[in-house]
């Protein structure tokens, strides 16, 4: 019976300590410091002052045509990089992401290639 409490206790005191360990997540991270500049915060707008705000079309029209040609840019260079991957280096396998598609050598002299890893 004695030796029972003894355990208990030892268990309660045991169980105690180790939750007062200061764990991980007590330690606060250190702050970096603050930026020498101060960006100019934005006015910040309720629900109700963006219903009633007029929205400013030529602005809108603007941001449109500014949309489109860089929208046109985007094809351009699509195009452009389809058209470089139809080369033979690109689409055909025997190249092995050479130029020109390399040498097949006999067996014995087959030297290791550094650009694609492979014996030819």
């Amino acid at each position: 019976m004695i030796l029972r409490s003894i355990l208990f206790f030892t268990f309660i005191l045991i169980f105690i300590l180790l939750t007062e360990a200061q764990t991980t997540r007590d330690v606060e991270p250190i702050k970096p410091p603050a930026p020498a500049y101060q960006s100019q915060k934005k006015q910040e707008k309720n629900f109700f002052s963006r219903i009633f705000q007029k929205e400013n079309s030529a602005t809108y029209d603007e941001d449109v045509i500014e949309f489109r040609e860089r929208m046109k840019d985007v094809q351009k260079k699509k195009k452009k990089e389809a058209k470089l991957a139809e080369k033979p280096q690109y689409s055909n396998p025997l190249y092995f992401g050479h130029k020109k598609p390399p040498k097949k050598r006999p067996v014995g002299k087959r030297k290791f290639c550094d650009e694609c890893g492979l014996v030819h």
